[in-house]
């Protein structure tokens, strides 16, 4: 999990984490227990998540942020609003640079796998 600024710069990188843990839960959890998150971020600043974080867009608005999230198709419609679309692909743009820095960290050969449990201390 990792928190990116716009320009690439990377804040932090909390984890590992377990595979059967999703995005919303361990950020919930890193919400509820990590407060350099309140340190970093300022009431009403922006978060922009991917589809995975629906269930902890409450969380970031109830912490005061303003969380940004593609919206999804509705049931009947073929396509979004203008609107719509331009909101969704301003949120892909933006989420390109945390995607950039996991990909960097993945070229590390020891992170480009999975981690066994027996390297989890010398993290």
């Amino acid at each position: 999990m990792s928190l990116c600024l716009p320009d690439g710069y990377c804040l932090d990188t909390l984890g590992p984490f377990y595979g059967t843990e999703n995005d919303a839960k361990i950020t919930g959890h890193i919400a509820k227990t990590k407060n350099k998150l309140s340190e970093w971020c300022d009431y009403g600043d922006v978060m922009i998540v991917d589809r995975g974080f629906t269930d902890i867009v409450e969380v970031f608005s109830d912490l005061g942020y303003e969380p940004q999230i593609p919206v999804y198709l509705p049931k009947g419609q073929k396509q979004h609003t203008t609107k719509e679309a331009n909101e969704a692909r301003l949120v892909t743009k933006v989420r390109w640079t945390v995607e950039s820095y996991h990909a960097r960290l993945k070229k590390w050969r020891f992170f480009s796998d999975r981690i066994e449990n027996q390297s989890l201390p010398k993290l």
